[in-house]
């Protein structure tokens, strides 16, 4: 609800370029979710940016603008946590990209994907969902960015026991608790009962033949943000790398780059992801004018 709160809040406020953000909702009698925000660009649209429940800075709005990047930020659901195993969610994707893209003439190919934590997770399995053939609109985005996703099922579930376990942050069990059950419910089992739907539905799985589903990203620019504070984990969750959602990221960006993705490349950072609480899992790790130099080259090579 928080984030849900904080896009409402934002879309609300008037561009610095004289320009209001459009708002279309897909399902009219809720307004909580299936809906979109779109900016268009000064001229041409060169690609279009979508953001998975995130929004650009003010300034970062601005560089979009002049650099004829089209911003569409997406709300497929109103429980973000659907963005793990959801279907309905990666339909509900599609059917919004695929409904900018005819109603602008952008090519189905000069789209770029992200989102923060598990927003980015779902991002990740929408261009792998794209790339199975299963796009009603035939998208295949040339390039996916994700903050610190969550991408390995099996050692989220296998991390969040141990959470619970250790029992010493509120925060962290009351999340693991969460994620347990979510896993265990949609995933049909544990990790030690049901390996194989954990490697079939994780973004990457570490134990799987080759990481799994990586092979649905050898053809994409892939770019993932984080920022390993483990001495902040350490004092705030008593969590260690197994723990953090850096050790997921690291490992598919490796296995791409053995698949041989140039284009695959981690983004580490240091001391930017502060929140109100110091927290390093945090949009603030993203350099938003770099990451837009970063989209509008991918934009400019696929001319």
């Amino acid at each position: 609800m928080k984030y849900l709160l904080l896009i409402l809040l934002l879309i609300t406020t008037q561009l610095s370029l004289g320009q209001q953000a459009k708002t279309v909702y897909k399902s009219p009698t809720d307004s909580s979710q299936n809906y979109y925000i779109i900016t268009l660009p000064k001229n041409a649209i060169t690609g279009l940016l979508v953001l998975n429940a995130r929004i650009l800075s003010d300034s970062s709005k601005i560089q979009a603008y002049n650099l004829g990047i089209c911003t569409l930020t997406i709300i497929p659901t109103a429980k973000p946590l659907e963005n793990f195993t959801s279907n309905d969610l990666l339909n509900n994707i599609d059917e919004m990209i695929g409904e900018v893209i005819h109603t602008y003439k952008i090519s189905n190919r000069n789209i770029i994907i992200g989102g923060m934590s598990v927003a980015g997770t779902g991002s990740v399995r929408y261009v792998e969902y794209c790339y199975s053939n299963k796009s009603n609109n035939k998208i295949k985005p040339a390039g996916v960015f994700g903050v610190d996703p969550p991408l390995d099922y099996e050692r989220l579930y296998n991390e969040s026991s141990k959470a619970i376990a250790r029992n010493f942050s509120k925060d962290a069990v009351d999340e693991s608790r969460m994620l347990i059950e979510i896993l265990s419910k949609n995933l049909k089992g544990t990790p030690k009962t049901n390996i194989k739907s954990y490697q079939k539905n994780s973004p990457f799985c570490y134990s799987a033949s080759n990481g799994g589903n990586a092979y649905l990203l050898n053809h994409l620019a892939v770019r993932l943000y984080t920022e390993p504070d483990i001495n902040w984990w350490i004092d705030n969750r008593r969590k260690d790398y197994y723990d953090l959602n850096s050790i997921d990221n690291a490992a598919l960006i490796n296995q791409l780059k053995l698949n041989g993705n140039s284009n695959a490349e981690l983004i580490i950072s240091h001391n930017k992801g502060v929140k109100i609480d110091g927290h390093p899992h945090s949009w603030n790790i993203v350099d938003q004018q770099e990451l837009l130099l970063w989209c509008n080259k991918i934009f400019k090579e696929l001319k």
